[in-house]
């Protein structure tokens, strides 16, 4: 065995065992969830406290649960990274249930859609998908967006795709002309206009991605909160939920 090998293998061992340490520190009674907290209205810190939509139904099912909630703020990708090793017990941050991703993890039902959208600089003479011809656009990495741009749209039209980890990233590069436009959801786009007013949106007819809680491959808590998420939109909790934070969500 290679020293690289053997190094690679310690590193693994221990992930895994802080993970398990972890889980016995709290008794299994806390339900750790990752989040990538600059995604409003979803998940993002208002004075200095989490909250959003998702960061209310996490914590709607931990309490029917009966367990406590805890959320770990990390990039989109090391979100998808840590459910692999056992270090969440959940991720909520507009995951899409893709067949890649299914391989490697469990996701509850869809619990919303919404539209997929551009946002561009106000001055920008881009208007519709074909304007792009030429031009580089910004997506978060390791999102559907990211998978959108790079196979469907980028066959449709030729252009460069920049994919950066956190989103206040991709709108500076916008802002600076790095990018000209950067593909995210209706619901994050309206809520980024609220403070950009200097920012047009875009829309991409037909375009609609969904989200689903993820969970580690094989978790006993799948069945579960998908039997919640049942319950939440029977007793009408869950739509006030999305009353409150979004207002574009589509029928699902």
């Amino acid at each position: 065995m290679t020293f690289s090998k053997l190094t690679s293998l310690i590193i693994t061992a221990c992930t895994l065992l802080t993970a398990c340490e972890d889980k016995k520190a709290d008794n299994g009674n806390t339900l750790t969830v990752g989040v990538c907290a600059d995604y409003a209205p979803f998940e993002y810190y208002k004075d200095g406290e989490l909250v959003g939509f998702d960061i209310d139904l996490m914590k709607e099912i931990a309490r029917r649960l009966n367990k406590d909630v805890k959320f770990k703020d990390m990039s989109f990708d090391a979100i998808l990274g840590s459910l692999t090793t056992g270090r969440l017990d959940a991720a909520v941050s507009s995951i899409e249930a893709t067949d890649e991703r299914r391989k490697s993890m469990d996701f509850s039902n869809e619990y919303i859609k919404s539209p997929r959208t551009m946002v561009c600089k106000a001055t920008s003479s881009i208007q519709t998908v074909s304007d792009l011809a030429g031009e580089k656009i910004g997506v978060q990495s390791g999102s559907t967006h990211e998978t959108y741009a790079k196979g469907s749209l980028s066959e449709d039209v030729k252009l460069t795709v920049k994919s950066l980890t956190k989103i206040p990233d991709l709108l500076q590069d916008m802002e600076i002309g790095n990018v000209a436009c950067v593909i995210m959801g209706i619901d994050e786009a309206e809520s980024i206009k609220k403070s950009r007013p200097n920012i047009k949106l875009i829309s991409l007819p037909g375009e609609v991605s969904g989200a689903a809680v993820a969970l580690p491959k094989r978790s006993p808590l799948t069945d579960t909160v998908n039997q919640i998420l049942e319950e939440m939109e029977a007793d009408g909790s869950l739509t006030k939920l999305k009353e409150q934070w979004l207002p574009h969500d589509a029928p699902l």
